[in-house]
């Protein structure tokens, strides 16, 4: 008899003794059997149960308690008392005034004059055409309450997020933590809007509103878009007096449980300050470093998610799936070698509804096609190792479930640079077939 997950030892046990005829017997046998069996059967079951239980959380990467997820919403849907993503930039959630003022100064100093940023919902092909044109103008209006005035943009990409995930590195390496490339398909799309030249307007007007007209993109254009994060940047001081260490030359600087959240991780935002260790103990977060005094300190609260938010815009995450195969897969890091291998690993990020994998191909040079639709999402990485100079092109193919998807191409661009810092001495690229 096979003993499966459906196995039911009372219900065998029962059966077995309705086969014995003798009601002495019949009465032996479900007191030997029927409890201490049962007993021990069920002290076994919980035994094994606990002892996976223990093996998967041993398993369980300290990275996913660190996952940054990032998603998008406009002004009109920013919901306030959200307390798992916030925005990256709280000034995005105010809206832009701009003053006859700023315009007629910086044209009259020749300068071009940053007005809003907007958010490109199209693929990555067509935000790096659009900005591949270099300073192409842009014709619009700048309306006032009393007349409508000429006026030409241009587009640039927007730096200002992708600098914070720069610096999210520096706060990774801080924190001892390894780092795992952060998913920015949203923050790519966003580009900043210039105005390059307009006539001049009449001191003391007010203005309503300043309209460019993107041509063949505006159907792609969204305004008053909020990045938003599961990073909270907050400032604590020093629960106590920090504690001396042994060696003689570091402080322990302690931060009370009552003072934290207990489902939230910490990381420490000073990374001018000489760290030596943080740790989390019942609760309570310690910090080693040299300063004797108490202290102010710069840290981000990681908020875990719950399932229970909804979104505008779907919520892209670094973290690896939530089971077994994905926790070794962060776990054990090792060399790629076979393409079960390589499926392995870029199935171990929840993006299977968006991507299927289906192989790879080492080519002589990167297919035209692909150029344009990939991106190297640690691009801002200049501490690599690499054996070297000349790469051969690895060229990772795959399928989309929704071919419409425009996302389809950054979510390759997040897979492909899993890749990359696996495959260090190979250009890796992405093609959806």
């Amino acid at each position: 008899m096979a003993y499966g997950q459906d196995f039911d030892m009372k219900e065998y046990i029962r059966k077995r003794m309705l086969e014995i005829t003798e009601l002495k017997d019949r009465e032996v046998f479900k007191e030997a059997a029927g409890d201490i069996l049962s007993a021990i059967y069920e002290y076994n079951q919980h035994a094994y149960e606990e002892l996976e239980q223990r093996i998967l959380d041993e398993c369980t990467p300290a990275q996913n308690r660190y996952a940054v997820y990032i998603s998008l919403t406009d002004q009109q849907h920013y919901d306030e008392t959200d307390r798992f993503l916030h925005p990256m930039q709280m000034e995005d959630t105010k809206k832009t005034k701009i003053s006859c003022q700023d315009i007629n100064d910086a044209l009259s100093e020749g300068k071009q004059l940053r007005l809003y940023t907007v958010y490109i919902k199209g693929t990555a092909a067509q935000v790096s055409q659009m900005l591949r044109q270099g300073e192409r103008i842009f014709n619009g209006t700048i309306k006032t309450a009393k007349r409508e005035y000429r006026a030409s943009f241009c587009v640039k990409r927007n730096t200002r997020y992708m600098q914070m995930i720069e610096e999210l590195y520096a706060v990774f390496g801080v924190n001892f933590q390894p780092w795992l490339t952060v998913c920015t398909a949203y923050l790519s799309k966003l580009v900043d809007v210039y105005l390059c030249a307009s006539e001049q307007i009449r001191d003391g007007e007010e203005i309503d509103r300043v309209q460019a007209d993107f041509e063949e993109y505006a159907s792609l254009v969204r305004y008053n878009m909020i990045p938003l994060w599961n990073l909270c940047p907050m400032t604590e001081k020093t629960s106590t007096y920090p504690n001396p260490c042994v060696d003689k030359i570091n402080y322990e600087h302690q931060f009370f449980a009552q003072r934290l959240k207990p489902d939230c991780e910490y990381l420490v935002r000073d990374t001018d300050a000489e760290i030596t260790n943080i740790r989390r103990l019942n609760g309570d977060l310690y910090i080693t470093c040299p300063i004797e005094k108490p202290c102010e300190w710069n840290l981000y609260e990681v908020h875990q998610r719950t399932d229970k938010e909804k979104y505008q815009y779907p919520v892209l995450s670094n973290q690896y799936k939530e089971s077994f195969s994905g926790n070794i897969t962060e776990m054990f890091r090792q060399s790629i070698k076979t393409k079960a291998e390589m499926a392995r690993l870029i199935e171990a990020f929840d993006y299977g509804d968006y991507l299927t994998f289906r192989g790879f191909e080492l080519c002589k040079e990167i297919p035209p096609e692909c150029r344009e639709s990939n991106y190297n999402m640690d691009s801002f990485l200049a501490d690599e190792v690499r054996t070297g100079t000349a790469r051969q092109p690895l060229v990772i193919q795959f399928t989309a479930r929704d071919p419409a998807n425009y996302l389809n191409e950054d979510i390759m661009s997040f897979l492909v640079t899993q890749v990359q810092r696996i495959f260090p001495d190979y250009h890796c690229a992405g093609e959806i077939i």
